[in-house]
């Protein structure tokens, strides 16, 4: 049986992908807006520059969980009163998980542009 082949063109880049847990979602409901949270269809994915090892991706992860943490929180609410305040690495592994993409593939033909 013949299958079909891919050609594929990989980007210097590894991904992370952050998949909110209830202490978030508990978050997003505080805010008194009428939502009732408790999964998103989709997650952020972020891309970093291309590196050797999956845990030098999650020590990338450590010294960076703010500005992750940040983005993820001025999602639902750009007033950062309503945010939570003393936010800790421990803050932030209670509240996401951390999966990590070391190959990012393009299927498309097209450039990737910056917005």
């Amino acid at each position: 049986m013949n299958f079909p082949v891919f050609l594929y063109e990989s980007i210097d880049r590894n991904a992370i992908i952050l998949r909110p847990k209830p202490p978030y979602y508990a978050w997003v409901n505080s805010l008194k807006d009428g939502r009732d949270v408790d999964e998103r269809d989709e997650n952020n994915i972020y891309l970093i520059r291309e590196m050797d090892s999956n845990e030098a991706i999650h020590r990338w992860v450590k010294r960076n969980f703010d500005k992750l943490f940040t983005n993820e929180l001025n999602d639902w609410c750009t007033d950062e009163n309503q945010w939570p305040q003393k936010r800790t690495f421990a803050m932030f592994s209670k509240w996401f998980d951390v999966e990590v993409a070391s190959m990012i593939l393009d299927l498309e033909d097209s450039e990737v542009t910056k917005e």
